[in-house]
């Protein structure tokens, strides 16, 4: 038996609110259908931190989880100098005689007092995950992402080690996987969940502050699904989705935009090797939340996530394609005045489909990726790309395709394996129309490529004042400076845009 299926098989058997209880933390507090979803979230944690259970730290401390060495842990583990990759030096680690050892210990780790609070972040595994890390489990900023790509492969573990399908979770089941814990007034947000897949075309319902009732999404006919909301009034609020037989209750806290934060001063750096006075952190901060830079946290400190989001907001004011800024607000620096910009950039989700605009988000019906954030700027330009589209070409043609969008960047910006570029939101693909009204699948060389329709789309872009480049190898549009050639663009349209002038 390896290293991983010894880990996986004594996971599976587990009971999570056993350990719970022997380690302090307040069970009653985690709802019993989100524990098998915890337990599924923290083996992806591990399957990433040990590289499978294969690196030096799994192998020979029995540790999958990264865990540095604290006092707390004296009763669980005993310390180790192991060097890993991620440190220059040698690091004591805890080192675990068993993996049973290990099970109980990775949630002891978890009660030491900078994780206090862990039981209110336990409703989906993203935000379970997203707790972890804006308290600094760990340092890369693409972490959060990174785990929820191997989630799947945890559940199959699971659910093979236990002989059921996935993981032992009841069915039917409904379970949300990403819900933010925080939004704006009137900022869109999406929340995603996966269902029993004999729910499979059902409509979920939602409800607000047991109010407000609307349809949600259509559960797919892999039980996945999704739905875009926004909240218009302050305060705590209650978001409740259900089908005939289950129902999940979840917190979202709307926040009002602070009205002053545009005017905001600094007594010194903040960041990267900045002074970091508590108040100017503040005022960073809340600025660049109010911004939708949402993934910081609140407290009046400099974490990761805030020194990411600083260097996602500087690559987006000069125009970048990928994220190279220093990280830190200087009190006379560029940075600042364009947080202080009335049209300073706002990251958010981009825009639903509209076909009565001509206009599909092909990126957000596709559940499998997450490449749907970008900047308002970017959504204003692909909303009136499209508008203009509709208007000069698709009311003449009224069966020509829409036009459709895909690839834009990732929820918190920054690299992404999949593209070159991609980072900064502002910078997105487009799909080739097609001549039966359809899109996407084909080159430019195939017979069923609409090249009129495509000469339209690219005119429409072409006509938006903050558009810098378009590529795309159609050689017919190339002679007719439209776009141009770029490997690997022969599927599809890129196109970039610049930032607007600070005002």
């Amino acid at each position: 038996m390896s290293l991983l299926d010894d880990l996986v098989g004594k996971y599976a058997a587990m009971d999570l609110e056993e350990i719970f209880n022997a380690v302090g933390i307040a069970a009653n507090k985690i709802h019993p259908a989100n524990r098998p979803a915890l337990k599924e979230v923290t083996l992806a944690q591990w399957l990433l931190e040990s590289a499978r259970a294969t690196s030096k730290l799994a192998m020979e401390a029995t540790n999958f989880a990264g865990l540095k060495w604290r006092k707390e842990m004296e009763d669980f583990a005993t310390p180790i100098l192991i060097k890993v990759p991620s440190e220059p030096e040698p690091v004591e680690f805890c080192k675990f005689a068993t993996v049973e050892k290990f099970l109980v210990g990775y949630w002891k780790f978890l009660t030491r007092p900078v994780y206090k609070g862990l039981e209110d972040h336990t409703t989906t595994p993203e935000t379970f995950i997203g707790f972890l890390f804006r308290k600094n489990f760990a340092a890369d900023p693409g972490y959060v992402n990174k785990v929820m790509k191997l989630l799947p492969e945890a559940q199959q573990l699971l659910g093979d080690a236990n002989r059921v399908g996935r993981s032992s979770r009841p069915e039917p089941t409904l379970q949300v996987t990403r819900i933010p814990q925080e939004v704006s007034v009137g900022q869109s947000f999406r929340v995603e969940g996966v269902a029993a897949p004999a729910d499979s075309g059902k409509v979920l319902l939602i409800e607000v502050d047991d109010q407000f009732k609307t349809k949600g999404a259509t559960i797919g006919a892999d039980g996945k699904w999704q739905f875009d909301f926004v909240l218009n009034q302050v305060g705590d609020r209650k978001i409740e989705v259900f089908t005939d037989q289950k129902t999940i209750s979840l917190n979202v806290r709307a926040v009002q935009p602070n009205p002053g934060a545009s005017g905001i001063s600094l007594i010194g750096s903040v960041g990267r090797g900045g002074a970091n006075n508590s108040e100017d952190v503040r005022k960073v901060k809340s600025r660049l939340h109010e911004l939708g830079f949402n993934w910081i946290g609140s407290s009046n400190s400099v974490n990761t996530g805030t020194i990411q989001a600083i260097q996602l907001f500087q690559s987006i004011i000069v125009g970048r394609s990928n994220v190279l800024g220093d990280g830190r607000v200087d009190p006379d620096g560029l940075t600042l005045d364009w947080l202080r910009a009335n049209n300073a950039p706002r990251w958010q989700l981009m825009p639903k489909t509209d076909k009565a605009n001509g206009f599909r988000n092909f990126e957000l019906e596709d559940t499998s990726d997450n490449h749907d954030f970008g900047t308002d700027w970017l959504a204003k330009t692909i909303l009136a790309a499209a508008k203009d589209y509709q208007q000069t070409f698709r009311n003449a043609n009224p069966n020509a395709s829409l036009f459709v969008i895909n690839n834009v960047s990732l929820p918190v910006g920054g690299d992404t394996p999949t593209h070159a570029g991609h980072e900064t939101g502002l910078m997105c693909d487009v799909l080739l129309p097609r001549k039966d009204g359809d899109f996407g699948g084909i080159t430019f060389r195939d017979a069923i490529y609409d090249q009129q329709a495509m000469r339209a789309i690219l005119q429409s872009i072409r006509r938006q004042k903050l558009v810098r480049a378009v590529f795309f190898n159609d050689p017919k549009l190339i002679t007719e400076g439209l776009c141009d050639f770029v490997a690997g663009h022969d599927n599809h349209v890129h196109f970039e845009i610049t930032p607007p002038a600070r005002n």
